[in-house]
C-alpha cells in the first residue's frame, strides 16, 4: 500500500492524541472499522482495517478524550454513544480535524460487510 501520509493535525486533535491519565479506550481495528462503516465513512472504514499499531494506539487515545461527556463532539439530535466516539476519533486522526460523521444514525448491522464485523469476544479473557 506504500507509505502512509499523515495530515497536519489541528491543535485539538494533537492534544487529544495525548490521551487521558488513568483512562483508556480499547477497541480493535475491526471494531473501529465497523463504527466507521456504520456511520457512513466507507473509505475510512477500509483504511482502519489496515491501520498500523501506532495509528491504532493514537485513535484509542483520542477516543479516551472524546469519551468525556463534556467534550464538544459534532453529533446533533442523538445521544452520543461509543460507536460515535470511536468513529469520530478515527476521523480526527485520519483526516487531521474533527468533523461531523457522514451519518449520525447507524446503518443496519445486517447490511455491514463481514470484513468490518468486530471479532467475537473471547470469554476466556
Amino acid at each position: 500500500m506504500g507509505e502512509r501520509r499523515h495530515p497536519q493535525w489541528d491543535p485539538d486533535v494533537r492534544k487529544a492524541m495525548k490521551g487521558v491519565h488513568n483512562f483508556q479506550v480499547v477497541a480493535s481495528p475491526r471494531t473501529i472499522a465497523a463504527c466507521l462503516w456504520d456511520c457512513g465513512e466507507d473509505q475510512l472504514a477500509e483504511r482502519a482495517l489496515t491501520m498500523t499499531p501506532d495509528e491504532h494506539a493514537a485513535i484509542q487515545r483520542i477516543a479516551a478524550v472524546y469519551e468525556d461527556p463534556n467534550y464538544p463532539l459534532p453529533v446533533k439530535g442523538q445521544r452520543i454513544n461509543h460507536r460515535h466516539v470511536d468513529a469520530l476519533a478515527a476521523v480526527a486522526y485520519f483526516e487531521g480535524s474533527l468533523r461531523p460523521l457522514a451519518q449520525a444514525r447507524s446503518r443496519p448491522q445486517k447490511k455491514r460487510p463481514t470484513r468490518f464485523n468486530p471479532e467475537p469476544l473471547n470469554p476466556a479473557n
